[in-house]
């Protein structure tokens, strides 16, 4: 048998396109009126200059959809643009059909404020109810909303507003509230990454946002909440706003007090996690001017060996007291803890439905993985 002759391979075929993907945001985009709704939105700002005056070329509206399907290709930076801009075979197929310049969606891009940004997230809090509409879902349903943050390196110059994060690197840190049920966010705010804190007063700020954008008519919100997030700014707001909480508790001298109240005979199994307990007892934060908490526990039983390694996450979790007790040999086990705080009423759910339900915020963390996946959260322009 002869060997092939030399095999070329091309991509210059000007009828084909590589994006063809798009196809689904070009359906989608349409049928849910989105540049329509982020051009009004965009133009009820008074609080900055419009980002657009001249009804010539891209709206503000489309530039935003354009650079998102960018971003959804794989776009990483603004040059990014040129690529889905020369792609004339797959215009019919996009949202936008014409993707704009480089240059041109840079210079527009520099005239968003802070308002401009808080109007693209109500028109998209719009674009989502017309989806739910179209899907059939009952706005009444309760609500569930996940705060968390996650951390985005950045490469090159030192970009504005970017910060040196723990680990080292120049990076942002998109903090984001996600509508749980929906699998989609409702409000964020982008910081630089050595601020993967927020204070109280701005963890607030962006969860009054989110329940701004809910439907007319949902029923009851409740937000699972980190111990980063842990501030009475936050729980008064919620409180204020009608929105129930439950929120993890750093593991504090008080913690360890208020366990001591508990009884062993108060331990019951947890809900759907293999050898954790659950009990309740109620706890006051200094500064709480209202009725006295629920403090849920759950306790997770260690030995010695699964608490060999000193980088183990784990010991974290254990009275530093008992985990030496434990290291040394002197006992055969130790627990692990977890507080949770909430003002879910006991009729409503139980110690072990509460901690259930709590653990589940864990989803948030694929939400983000997901945005991060060569998609808007994998690099920022």
């Amino acid at each position: 048998d002869s060997l092939p002759g030399r095999i070329e391979i091309r991509a210059d075929e000007q009828t084909l396109t590589p994006y063809a993907g798009l196809a689904i945001t070009g359906r989608l985009v349409p049928g849910l009126r989105l540049v329509a709704l982020l051009d009004a939105e965009l133009w009820r700002v008074r609080r900055a200059a419009p980002v657009k005056l001249r009804e010539r070329g891209l709206s503000a509206g489309e530039l935003l959809v354009s650079l998102a399907e960018c971003q959804l290709v794989g776009g990483e930076c603004f040059s990014d643009v040129e690529e889905l801009r020369a792609d004339r075979a797959g215009a019919a197929l996009r949202a936008v059909a014409d993707a704009p310049s480089a240059s041109c969606a840079l210079q527009l891009a520099k005239r968003f404020r802070r308002s401009h940004i808080q109007a693209a997230e109500r028109a998209l809090a719009l674009a989502g109810q017309a989806l739910d509409r179209q899907l059939g879902r009952d706005p009444a349903e309760p609500v569930t909303i996940d705060l968390d943050a996650t951390g985005i390196e950045v490469y090159g110059r030192r970009k504005g507003g970017a910060g040196r994060s723990r680990h080292g690197s120049v990076s942002y840190a998109p903090h984001v509230a996600f509508w749980a049920e929906r699998g989609r966010p409702l409000s964020s705010e982008l910081v630089g990454g050595n601020r993967e804190k927020l204070t109280g007063k701005e963890s607030a700020r962006i969860a009054r946002r989110a329940l701004v954008l809910l439907p007319q008519g949902h029923g009851e919100a409740t937000f699972r909440v980190d111990s980063a997030y842990y501030a009475l700014e936050l729980l008064r707001e919620l409180r204020a706003q009608g929105a129930r909480f439950t929120v993890s508790l750093p593991r504090t001298a008080a913690m360890w007090r208020a366990l001591e109240r508990i009884p062993e005979s108060a331990w019951q199994e947890a809900q759907a996690m293999d050898g954790a307990e659950v009990a309740e007892t109620s706890y006051t934060p200094e500064g709480w001017e209202a009725e006295p908490l629920r403090l849920i526990v759950r306790r997770v039983r260690f030995t010695r060996a699964q608490l060999a390694s000193q980088s183990s996450r784990r010991r974290r979790t254990i009275h530093p007291e008992q985990l030496q007790l434990c290291l040394d040999g002197k006992t055969g086990h130790c627990y692990g803890y977890s507080f949770i705080l909430t003002d879910i009423p006991t009729e409503q759910r139980r110690a072990r439905e509460v901690e259930h339900f709590h653990r589940h915020r864990a989803q948030i963390e694929e939400r983000l993985k997901e945005a991060k996946l060569g998609q808007a959260l994998r690099r920022l322009p």
